[in-house]
This record gives structure tokens, C-alpha cells and sequence, in this order.
């Protein structure tokens, strides 16, 4: 048994682990998007990365555009008329989107001119416009500071992916020969198939007639490089996933692009420019009208916003790693081991579920431990798959071969019932030939024998009468189990039946006191006579058996308002608590009676029947070293039943071996 049950679970934890593993590497569709739904869970509960101080974002929403109907334009223009770049640039902000490109040249001259470290446009131009010939010259004069999102690439060729994306150079472009021009950057977003944003790609490839060159042209990593700290991009960023600062607009509060050429705001908010000096400035639409807004673990957030956290991850080197397939697959067969470590460790499926369940809420902790400290993305759903199914298949393969054992274990018992039935009726009439020749032999030869011999007579009739009872218990344990023990219920006096049962055991007391106490009142019950007397001699025949040459044997007979209670108490070795649930079962032995062999196990289930027969009920108080008390009830009011039946509840059967 043992050994067929190491195999199973062997065979469950390698196809547990086989099917998680298989999973991971072939990653379908269903499994990728439960892996990323835990993997965002784990990205909301844990360590953000804090906010550089030197980020800033200023964006291009709804208060700077004419779509707020109660932004006051004409007075920002009133208040401008003083700086003609002000006013010039508000001016192009009233007319409708898109606006003017010679607006993104006004916008780097105050920024750059105010000290800025960097200004990053997060742009997508999509064709040639007004104001293209300015922006050009911008760019030209601030090359060292300045990075635009991207030359001409229409949003149509991005493949928003977690692959690196791949799309045609433009025809024409904004600036000459963009393709490796430092001020060109571009970053595409990771996503799941459920287009969830989760990283930030650094690094795609140019698809070129003859070649294909894998180059970086990041915004954020263009930015980073013109900030002074080109040591900070890895050569394998485009592998790394980036820690995001949390919630959108929480780590990077956008400000209104418009605030810049309006002199109360430049002068209040910015310092007269003093604020912006020696920042990094994203600038970049933020608000839902224009769309720009991706799904992120932590909601929507705008791409801007998408660029200050990769440029954030990079300032701060905040990036996580993903496992290779192989140590994926450690982790994974780790916790199938697991699952057959509980399987083994642990015999009670209760227990096992409790701690399944404690091993699954002590995962997060754990995944999130990772993602916290080493910065690692611990595969979730395979290891949980693997323990889960492990356990629960050895759960579903105990419990069927606990079934199949236990149908095997009562069959047995049932044709041992049935075997112990026919040796039983067999044994019945040559038993009754023998006695009744050692009757006739002893009166018939009763003078001719001398002592010695009579004795001798005398303990074969004993044995001969010992072996009837025990005969004829097994026929009665037996029909009171299928109910159809005849009883003959009618008014009987307990104390009467008593004090019988305790006359018959007098000559075997030997040095032993033995107490009757009953009162001489008599306690009607109906009942069958015989059959409790034959309960109370058991009982007594069992004190005698497990009590000491000089020990004490007690009978009472207690009336209570609706039941009559007969106890049978001895001052013999006591019984294990353990083995008190199994006493009354058929061949049912104490430990200590096993060894002696001081009984078969049958009186005690013939008092039990005997008892429920007549609706009372039996129970036994015993502790070790202080003896025994057995006592039953009987119902002062028996229910109404025939007398030719009794119903009698099955024993369940048993191989314990008890008193």
C-alpha cells in the first residue's frame, strides 16, 4: 500500500510539474493574460519607484487648447502683450488642434532659454504642417537638449506589442536623414494581449530594403543621454520591464503647458523660469480628449506620463527582470515537490487543505518579496498550478483508494460474518450431543467416580456450558444486528434481575467484595428479563475478569424521573480513553485484553444491541489506574413495539482489537 502510494504521488507531481511547465513555455493565449492580471496585482501592492525631482511635466490639455469655455483667452492675450513670443504662442494655442508647429519652437526657446537640463516633446507627427520650418530651426539650434517622440510615423504603423516593433521609415520627414539623428527618440509600449501597458520598449528595429538595424532612438533613453548620464541604459534595456511610480498622476502632477507664456504664471509658478532650471521637461498631451491614454495595472495613463516613468526608471535604474524558461521551470517542478512534501508529510485531508491553503497565501508574500528587493518577476500561475493540482490529485487518489479498501475491508468482514454464522449453527448440535452425554454421564456414574474424577466432569460440563453461551451470544449478537431478535417485553423488577445476576457470580468472587446495592423497592420496567439479566452478567463477568484477587465489584441500580440507570463498577486497571469509542464493537478487545486473551470481544456488542434494543443506551467511564464504570439506561416508559421484533442499530465492522 505504502509503495503504490509513493508512486502515485511520484506520477501526480511529474504531471503536475510536466503541464505547468508546458504551460510557461508554450505561454497560450488564457494562460498569458492570468499570468499578467497576477503580475498587475503584484505591481499595485508593491514598492513604486520614488519621483526624481528633476522631472517635470507640463502638458498639453484641455485648459491649453480652446476646448475649456471658461479659460479666459483674451485676457491671458491682454496680459501678454508685452513679450511678442507670449503672446505670439497663446495666440496659436486659441486657433483650432492641431496646432501651429512653430508653437514646439516657442515652447523649447522659453524652456531651454530658462535653464532647462532637457526638453522630450512626446509627439507623433503624421505629415507635413504649418510652422514645420520653424520647429526645424528649433531643433537645430538646441540639438543638445532637445528630443522630439518621432519624424512623420503615423500611429497606424505602431505595433503596440510585446515583441519589438517594427515599422517603415516614413517617405519624407520632418528632419533630414532621422534615422540614427540624436534628436529623433521614440518609445514603443509593451503590452499583453489585453493591451495593458506594462513596460516600456527602448530599442526597435528599422526595416530597411536590404537590412535590418536594431538601433536605440528612445525618447527616454535619448533624454537620459542628453541629461549627462548616457551610463544609465543598459545594452539590453529593451529587455527590462520598468517599476512604475504608482497610480496616474500621482508621482508626476501635469502642469498647463499655457502657463509658461502667461507672465502672473511664469512669474508665480515657475520663478520667472528660475523653477525649470537644470529639469527634464516631458511635454506631451495628457487629457482623455485627445486619446492619448494607455491601459496600465494602475488605470489609464497617458503616454507622457508612460515616457516620465521609463525616464524615471532610468534616472533611478529601477528596472525588474524576468526569469529565463529554465529557472521558470525550477520554480515550478520547487512547488510540485512541495505539493508531494504535504501529500507525504500530511495523512488528514482536512490538514491538507489547511495548509494548501497557507502554502498559496504564503505565495504573494513571497512573489511580492521578489518583486520588492531583487526586483524579480516571479512566475506566478505555473507554481500555483503545480501545488494545487498535486495536492488535489493525491487528494482524489486517497480518498478513491481509501473507497476501494473500505469496500474490500467490509466484504472480508462480511464473509467472516457470514463464515463465523455457519461454523456457529455447525457447532451448535454436536455441542449439544457432548452435553448432553456429560449430563448423563454424571448422573448415571455420579457414585463410581471418585473426587479427582467428578472434578474433572465437573469442568468439562463448565467448559461445555461456557462454549453454549458464547454460541449462542454470537447467534444473538447477530440477529439483534438484523433486527430480528424476538423480545419478550413485560413488567420486570431491575432490582430483582439485579441481585439474580449477582447471586450466579458468588461462588466465583474468591477473595474479591462484591456490593449489590439496590434498594429492596422494586424498579418496574418492561423488558425482556432474560436478555438484561444476560446484559448485567457480561457486564459483571468482565469486572471479575480485569479485577485484582482482592479488588471490589460494585452493582447499582439508580431510578431517575424517566429512566432507570444500572452501573457495574470495578476497581480494575481502566481503559485508554482512545479505545472507549471501540469497546462496544463486535469482537471489539482492550489492548490489555488481547494480550491475556480474557475475552472474544462479543459480550460487549451483545450488551450495546441488547440495550438499544430496548431504547436505552450504554456508555462506559473509565480512566487508566482507577477502574471502570459501565452503565446503561433503560426507559421507565418503553415504546410502544411488538413483541416479536426489536429494532437493533448495525454494528459498523471492525478489526480494533478492544475490551
Amino acid at each position: 500500500m505504502f509503495r503504490r502510494r509513493i508512486v502515485i504521488v511520484v506520477l501526480l507531481t511529474t504531471l503536475s510539474a510536466g503541464v505547468a511547465i508546458a504551460l510557461e513555455l508554450l505561454r497560450p493565449a488564457f494562460y498569458v493574460q492570468a499570468e499578467y492580471r497576477l503580475r498587475d496585482l503584484l505591481t499595485r501592492s508593491g514598492r513604486t519607484t520614488p519621483v526624481n525631482s528633476d522631472l517635470l511635466f507640463l502638458a498639453i490639455d484641455s485648459a491649453s487648447v480652446p476646448l475649456d469655455p471658461e479659460l479666459d483667452l483674451k485676457g491671458l492675450l491682454a496680459s501678454s502683450v508685452g513679450d511678442p513670443a507670449s503672446h505670439r504662442a497663446l495666440e496659436m494655442m486659441t486657433k483650432p488642434w492641431p496646432w501651429d508647429r512653430e508653437v514646439y519652437a516657442l515652447i523649447l526657446e522659453r524652456l531651454i532659454g530658462a535653464g532647462a537640463r532637457v526638453v522630450a516633446i512626446d509627439c507623433l507627427f503624421p505629415a507635413s504642417a504649418t510652422g514645420d520650418e520653424a520647429f526645424r530651426v528649433a531643433l537645430d539650434r538646441f540639438k543638445s537638449q532637445v528630443v522630439i517622440g518621432s519624424t512623420f510615423v503615423s500611429p497606424e504603423k505602431v505595433d503596440r506589442a510585446w515583441k519589438l516593433a517594427k515599422y517603415l521609415p516614413p517617405a519624407e520627414t520632418l528632419i533630414a536623414n532621422a534615422v540614427g539623428d540624436d534628436r529623433v527618440g521614440f518609445t514603443n509600449f509593451l503590452t499583453g494581449e489585453d493591451k495593458f501597458v506594462r513596460g516600456a520598449q527602448y530599442r526597435f528595429a528599422l526595416r530597411e530594403p536590404e537590412s535590418s538595424t536594431a538601433t536605440y532612438v528612445s525618447l527616454s533613453a535619448r533624454a537620459v543621454s542628453k541629461a549627462g548620464h548616457p551610463e544609465l541604459v543598459p545594452k539590453d534595456l529593451a529587455e527590462h520591464p520598468i517599476r512604475f511610480t504608482g497610480p496616474p498622476r500621482v508621482g508626476f502632477q501635469p502642469r498647463s503647458v499655457f502657463e509658461i507664456f502667461v507672465p502672473e504664471y511664469w512669474e508665480h509658478n515657475y520663478a520667472s523660469g528660475e523653477f525649470l532650471r537644470n529639469k527634464i521637461v516631458i511635454v506631451g498631451a495628457e487629457g482623455k480628449w485627445q486619446k492619448d491614454e494607455l491601459a496600465t495595472p494602475f488605470g489609464s495613463m497617458p503616454g507622457a506620463e508612460l515616457h516620465l516613468n521609463s525616464l524615471n526608471a532610468l534616472l533611478h535604474g529601477e528596472f525588474l527582470k524576468e526569469l529565463p524558461p529554465l529557472a521558470n521551470a525550477a520554480i515550478i517542478t520547487l512547488a510540485a515537490l512541495l505539493g508531494a512534501a504535504v501529500c507525504f508529510g500530511i495523512r488528514s485531508p482536512w490538514l491538507r487543505l489547511l495548509a494548501l491553503g497557507a502554502a498559496d497565501g504564503a505565495a504573494p508574500f513571497l512573489a511580492l518579496w521578489f518583486y520588492d528587493h531583487p526586483g524579480v518577476f516571479l512566475p506566478c500561475l505555473g507554481p500555483l498550478l503545480a501545488l494545487n493540482s498535486n495536492v488535489l490529485f493525491c487528494l482524489v487518489s486517497d480518498f478513491t483508494f481509501e473507497r476501494i479498501e473500505k469496500a474490500r475491508l467490509r466484504s472480508t468482514l462480511a464473509s467472516r460474518d457470514d463464515l463465523t454464522h455457519m461454523i456457529v449453527h455447525d457447532l451448535r448440535s454436536p455441542l449439544t450431543i457432548v452435553i448432553g452425554y456429560i449430563d448423563a454421564l454424571t448422573r448415571m456414574a455420579s457414585a463410581k467416580l471418585n473426587p479427582t474424577e467428578t472434578k474433572y466432569i465437573a469442568y468439562a460440563q463448565r467448559g461445555a456450558d461456557n462454549m453454549r453461551d458464547l454460541i449462542s451470544t454470537l447467534l444473538d449478537v447477530g440477529r439483534l444486528e438484523a433486527g430480528e431478535m424476538p423480545l419478550r417485553l413485560e413488567p420486570h423488577d431491575l432490582n430483582q434481575i439485579a441481585r439474580e445476576a449477582a447471586t450466579r457470580f458468588t461462588p466465583l468472587l474468591k477473595d474479591r467484595t462484591f456490593h449489590c446495592d439496590v434498594s429492596p423497592e422494586p424498579v418496574i420496567v418492561s423488558c425482556d428479563a432474560d436478555v438484561i439479566r444476560r446484559v448485567l452478567e457480561n457486564l459483571i463477568s468482565n469486572a471479575l475478569k480485569f479485577t485484582k484477587s482482592d479488588g471490589t465489584i460494585c452493582v447499582e441500580v439508580e431510578r431517575n424521573a424517566a429512566d432507570v440507570t444500572i452501573s457495574v463498577i470495578d476497581d480494575g486497571p481502566g481503559i485508554p480513553p482512545g479505545q472507549h469509542k471501540h469497546i462496544f464493537e463486535k469482537f471489539g478487545q482492550t489492548d490489555s485484553g488481547a494480550k491475556q486473551q480474557h475475552s472474544t470481544g462479543i459480550g460487549l456488542a451483545f450488551c450495546r444491541l441488547a440495550v438499544e434494543a430496548h431504547s436505552g443506551r450504554i456508555s462506559v467511564r473509565s480512566e487508566l489506574g482507577k477502574g471502570s464504570t459501565f452503565h446503561f439506561t433503560l426507559p421507565i416508559s418503553n415504546p410502544t413495539r411488538t413483541s416479536k421484533s426489536a429494532h437493533a442499530s448495525a454494528v459498523p465492522a471492525t478489526a480494533h482489537v478492544l475490551r
